[in-house]
């Protein structure tokens, strides 16, 4: 078990987590519930959906419930009226799932809730004022600006005790959208770590078991702002140059359902046949979803993430850099990555300019492996796992007590 930090009573923790292990979010919680002292701060897991990360909280050891019915909503660019509404339908039975929060949140004298995600913010702060529990609410996206992103953020600045940022960036939207910050002292920046390490003895997922030169994954869900389609753009590029060596693995699930109907978003198919279409079918490849994202990261030389958001901080960088992968990413924060030094980072996509630095890669070895290891090396300083374990035990502290971080 983790060694307890810091002074201070703990107690139990309900930790609502939104994906189930199919996203960053979902893995990041877990990487804290593994690292928190659990004797001190007994955690209880509400999954709102079933998944991979279930067998993982089995394993820890952990108490997890899967709850389908905890209603989510997270403020898009358009139709949030419709996804309000949708919200406001499901939470007609929010008293129901307060009922069963209570009974699991007496099973573990739970003192704090945590909500893992933005999505889960309004419903959480319902649950919480319910059951009368101090809230953490960790923001790990950027909610583009508008009413709804407003109020949401709003209530978070307002009710929650204590909100974690998971990068700077992310903090800078929180305050431009809502037009505030949460109390001084009731907020903090604090980096998603993980304790893997990629082990060289992990097997290869079996798409990735090829004669590749240069091998580049993906690891995201399937969707538009993600950027996916720009992968096949950089294929292109690159077998223009006639690097038919290099191979993209683009592991993930297709993001979206019609809230309607339910039909799968067309985006996953459209970037199939764009691959198939542009000529590069045979050295991109479509995996599916991994839960094993550490297996597919030992046998690749590259993560690549060309979001349309520019966002260059998420769990899949971190995880990329923990096990020392070159990143090649885009936008302004350079915090993770920055340009020649440990990665390829970018403002505006160019998918020639990426392809020459992949070609560079491939054809110098001793570049390939200098940027690994300052990558490998930078993780270590940045997200530790014990130094966030103190920092999280500090926080759970100071809310369970009712006071604020003291500032400097």
């Amino acid at each position: 078990m983790t060694p307890s930090s810091g002074e201070g009573a703990g107690g139990g923790i309900l930790f609502l987590d939104l994906e189930g292990g199919w996203g960053g979010s979902s893995r990041s919680l877990f990487h804290i519930v593994e690292a928190i002292d659990r004797d001190r701060f007994r955690p209880l897991v509400v999954l709102r959906k079933d998944g991979p990360v279930a067998e993982r909280y089995r394993a820890l050891g952990v108490r997890f419930e899967i709850m389908p019915e905890l209603p989510a909503f997270r403020p898009a660019e358009r139709k949030n009226a419709v996804s309000y509404g949708f919200y406001l339908w499901r939470a007609r039975k929010l008293g129901k799932v307060v009922e069963r929060l209570r009974a699991l949140a007496d099973e573990i004298d739970a003192r704090l809730l945590y909500v893992n995600h933005e999505s889960l913010a309004t419903a959480g702060a319902a649950i919480a004022r319910r059951m009368g529990l101090p809230w953490v609410a960790h923001i790990r996206t950027e909610l583009k600006p508008g009413i709804f992103a407003r109020r949401v953020y709003r209530t978070i600045a307002r009710e929650a005790s204590h909100v974690v940022f998971i990068a700077e960036p992310v903090a800078d939207n929180f305050r431009k959208v809502a037009g505030c910050l949460p109390p001084e002292g009731n907020a903090e920046v604090l980096y998603n770590f993980t304790d893997a390490r990629v082990a060289a003895d992990l097997p290869a997922p079996e798409a990735m078991r090829d004669d590749a030169a240069l091998r580049v994954v993906l690891l995201s869900n399937f969707s538009p702002n993600r950027g996916i389609d720009r992968v096949v753009d950089v294929a292109e590029a690159v077998a223009r140059r006639g690097a038919r060596d290099i191979r993209f693995y683009l592991f993930g699930p297709p993001a979206h359902a019609n809230l309607l109907t339910g039909a799968t978003d067309p985006y996953y198919a459209s970037v199939v046949e764009k691959a198939r279409a542009g000529g590069v079918d045979d050295i991109v490849v479509f995996p599916g979803h991994t839960s094993a994202p550490d297996a597919a990261l030992a046998s690749a030389d590259v993560l690549i993430k060309l979001t349309r958001e520019n966002n260059p901080w998420g769990r899949d960088i971190i995880e990329g850099l923990s096990a020392g992968r070159v990143v090649v990413t885009l936008g302004s924060y350079s915090a993770f990555i920055a340009h020649g030094e440990n990665g390829y980072l970018r403002e505006a996509f160019d998918p020639d300019d990426i392809a020459a630095f992949l070609v560079a890669l491939r054809d110098d070895p001793a570049l390939l492996a200098k940027i690994k290891e300052a990558n490998a090396a930078k993780a270590r300083r940045l997200f530790s796992r014990e130094a966030a374990a103190a920092r999280l035990h500090g926080i759970f502290t100071r809310v369970m007590a009712g006071t604020p971080r003291s500032n400097p």
